[in-house]
């Protein structure tokens, strides 16, 4: 467990203060902040209640006595603000370079945040994919690889929270993938947890909260587990899909048409159907450029009805949470965020970004057949 200073320091730059900045809102000296920090001294217990204020945090959060949503905060405010350039950029491409400058921004402004810094990462993997596929952004290419190269390794060497690591092997991985430096590739998807097992943390963690806190302890620990396994095998299902439609048309026809029955069947459990949002305009989204593939347009129409009917209905259930605090509180900042942020205007722009994402996957005839289907207007 982190000291009370550990944890303010942690926090302070999280949120982005410096240590005389912190001092100034809660009248004290520089100095004071300065000893907490590095385990000198410790506030007085006057100034625990405007500490915790000025940093957006609970009291026992301060104290190390409860999970900290600081986290979720920053990262769906991050994540807000780069679907705002993505809406703002005319080509998927130039999404990717505006996000990558946007984060590196950010980690410069701070660059102690690790959530800033995997983030970054991140984007850059996403902007690896289209200096592969397309050469595109190559004079900024070297340098950006190489701060994702040191602020990923950073975050891994230097962060505790489990979840950015992995996230930091994740996203370097994909960067070495699309480098074709396929060793480290393999060297950091080595260090992410694997089902092949059988014996992860999560087959044995909810038994273990069952005898030391009790069965609604257990309960709460199963649904955490059944979230991340949803979220990994959407995630698995994705990647297949996106192959598969290039490559095995039919195989992605017959896999997404599975792939959207499960995430159905995971919907009905309400704690699980915010992890299948994305995902399902996703495996529709190539399910889509499968049937363009073939040829096979009507299907490709139906399809496209069906994801605006599935994401109408998701909608409704997200309104109805929102409006609700009993329901509204069995979510997360992160999932309330999320549930927020789906707008009509957001479904329109999603839906919009599948017919841009398939039509420019082909032209000619194919591309007026496809918006033929769908009563799009190419002109």
């Amino acid at each position: 467990m982190n000291s009370i200073g550990n944890n303010i320091k942690s926090i302070r730059k999280q949120v982005g203060l410096t240590q005389e900045e912190l001092a100034l809102h809660i009248g004290v000296t520089p100095q004071a902040v300065s000893r907490w920090e590095n385990g000198t001294g410790m506030p007085d217990i006057s100034l625990v209640v405007p500490l915790a204020k000025t940093l957006n945090v609970s009291t026992d959060y301060l104290f190390g006595l409860e999970e900290n949503k600081i986290d979720d905060d920053i990262y769906v405010n991050l994540k807000r603000q780069i679907e705002k350039i993505e809406k703002e950029s005319e080509t998927k491409s130039e999404a990717a370079l505006a996000s990558c400058q946007f984060m590196l921004k950010k980690v410069y402004e701070s660059p102690d945040n690790y959530i800033y810094s995997v983030v970054y990462v991140e984007q850059v993997a996403n902007l690896s994919r289209f200096v592969d596929l397309e050469n595109f952004a190559q004079d900024k290419w070297s340098e950006y690889r190489g701060l994702a190269i040191k602020y990923g390794s950073n975050a891994i060497r230097f962060t505790n929270a489990k979840e950015w690591v992995e996230r930091a092997h994740f996203a370097l991985a994909w960067i070495y993938i699309h480098d074709r430096n396929y060793v480290y590739a393999r060297e950091h998807i080595e260090q992410l947890p694997s089902v092949a097992s059988n014996r992860l943390q999560e087959s044995i963690l909810a038994q273990l909260e069952d005898f030391e806190n009790g069965i609604d302890a257990m309960d709460e620990t199963v649904t955490k587990n059944l979230q991340n396994f949803v979220r990994a095998i959407n995630k698995e299902n994705m990647y297949a899909m996106e192959s598969f439609s290039w490559n095995k048309p039919l195989r992605a026809v017959e896999f997404g048409e599975w792939a959207i029955r499960l995430m159905n069947v995971f919907g009905e459990n309400i704690y699980l159907k915010s992890y299948c949002r994305g995902f399902l305009r996703d495996i529709y989204k190539y399910l889509i450029n499968a049937e363009v593939n073939l040829n096979r347009f009507d299907d490709a129409a139906k399809h496209f009805e069906e994801l605006k009917r599935q994401m109408k209905m998701q909608y409704k259930y997200h309104q109805g949470v929102l409006s609700n605090e009993e329901k509204k509180s069995k979510y997360n900042a992160r999932q309330i965020g999320y549930m927020e942020a789906y707008t009509e205007e957001f479904m329109k722009e999603k839906q919009q970004d599948i017919i841009e994402y398939v039509l420019g996957c082909w032209h000619g005839e194919k591309a007026e057949k496809f918006a033929g289907a769908i009563g799009y207007s190419l002109r």
